[in-house]
């Protein structure tokens, strides 16, 4: 017999071999698929970290440059807070982009023109790796440090200055001679219905430059000029101002009634009448709020209806308010870019009755859970921007001036890398 030709027990030896690799090779791509999936999360808290960093600067920006410095820390703990609240246990740091790999573009911060760059880090121990070079080298094997990078900026303002934000019903109607004047910058409009914006009356018009909708626009009835570029089923935006947090009433008193009134919390139902002067700041009210045969005038202020409903029915006076250029509510102050600031809480109408006079608004009106009546007989109001649930309106016009893309408080927050 000859033994050396006895091949018997090879096939189980081959297998054993070849099952050793597969698991080996097996192992090895979960590793990998874990390595790639702690890239991913850390992607994700790298973008929130820039993004929000952004959004912080932005929103507390001095015009003057003054505490740019403040500015620039306040931002950089906002977006490491915001990339550690994705990625419990992550490394996060932040600061104004200075990566020479970056384009030139992409760098500095100058005014409200300014990029962050984050990076996320973590460490994640490759399991089976570890495993097999203990069994290799006889000593453990180092953790992977897994990282990712983003940069966010504000390179453009948005082209819009009016925001529908209802998400499904009606968001602008009105009849006869109805007026929205905005020929420089456009309407979003959140809502997926197609009859969202009706018109009746065949002298009124919706003057702006475009139209972005979630939804259809074939149901449209209001009269548009035939320059204005019409889109329905857009990808839904973020609306502005909704990271705003809402500042919360404390202290408040009852109105004073004097002539020059300074920032706080009021509380109780209000009607002003008479000449009255805002100083700067914020004015927070909790109950109903009713100007009404009054001129009321301010520089830098920022109305807070936080409860209750507000109308502006001057009568023979006037209504000249103007937004704060920096500020996020905090502290006392105003909000930057917004005369007027209702939180999503408060779905009370607002009541815009101009009658045969002009109210002027410089700043954005941000009420994105209230419908904003307008009415008036011969006068009109003005306003910088509107971000509303929705519009109703009579044979009245709407004013929205919008702004400069150098000034513009909706500048647009983009990860660029």
């Amino acid at each position: 017999m000859n033994f050396r030709r006895d091949e018997s027990g090879q096939t189980l030896v081959l297998t054993a071999l070849c099952l050793t690799f597969f698991m080996g090779f097996m192992a090895l791509a979960i590793d990998v698929g874990v390595l790639f999936e702690s890239r991913r999360q850390l992607q994700i808290a790298a973008d929130a970290a820039a993004t929000a960093a952004a959004l912080r600067y932005i929103y507390l920006y001095d015009g003057n440059n003054g505490n740019q410095s403040a500015e620039i820390t306040a931002a950089d703990s906002a977006g490491t807070a915001a990339g550690q609240q994705n990625l419990s246990g992550a490394n996060v740091s932040v600061s104004v982009n200075a990566n020479a790999n970056s384009p030139s573009a992409h760098k500095g911060c100058v005014a409200t023109t300014c990029y962050f760059e984050a990076v996320a880090s973590q460490q994640s121990p490759a399991i089976f790796f570890s495993t097999f070079f203990n069994l290799w080298r006889g000593q453990s094997a180092s953790p992977f440090t897994v990282a990712a990078r983003a940069v966010a900026g504000t390179p453009n303002a948005s082209s819009f200055c009016i925001f529908l934000t209802d998400p499904s019903g009606s968001v602008y109607s009105a009849h006869g001679k109805y007026l929205v004047n905005a020929p420089n910058c456009g309407v979003y409009v959140n809502s997926t219905s197609a009859s969202a914006m009706t018109g009746k009356g065949a002298a009124g018009s919706v003057d702006v430059t475009e139209v972005a909708a979630v939804g259809s626009t074939s149901g449209y009835t209001v009269n548009f000029p035939s320059t204005t570029v019409v889109q329905g089923g857009v990808t839904p935006d973020t609306i502005p101002f909704s990271w705003i947090t809402t500042p919360v009433p404390s202290g408040c008193v009852a109105w004073p009634g004097t002539s020059t009134v300074n920032p706080g919390c009021y509380s109780g139902n209000i009607t002003i009448g008479g000449t009255v002067t805002l100083n700067p700041g914020l004015y927070i009210f909790t109950g109903n709020l009713d100007i009404k045969n009054a001129t009321v005038s301010g520089t830098g202020v920022t109305l807070d209806m936080n409860s209750g409903s507000l109308t502006l029915e001057p009568g023979t006076g006037t209504v000249t308010l103007s937004a704060p250029t920096s500020g996020d509510g905090t502290g006392g102050t105003g909000i930057n870019g917004v005369v007027l600031y209702q939180p999503s809480t408060n779905a009370n109408g607002l009541s815009l009755q101009a009658g045969n006079t002009d109210m002027n608004l410089t700043g954005f009106i941000y009420a994105p859970a209230a419908t904003v009546s307008v009415q008036d007989h011969g006068g009109s109001t003005s306003v910088s921007g509107l971000v509303v649930d929705s519009i109703t309106s009579g044979p009245s016009p709407i004013n929205v001036t919008g702004y400069t893309p150098g000034t513009s408080s909706l500048k647009v927050i983009a990860l660029v890398e």
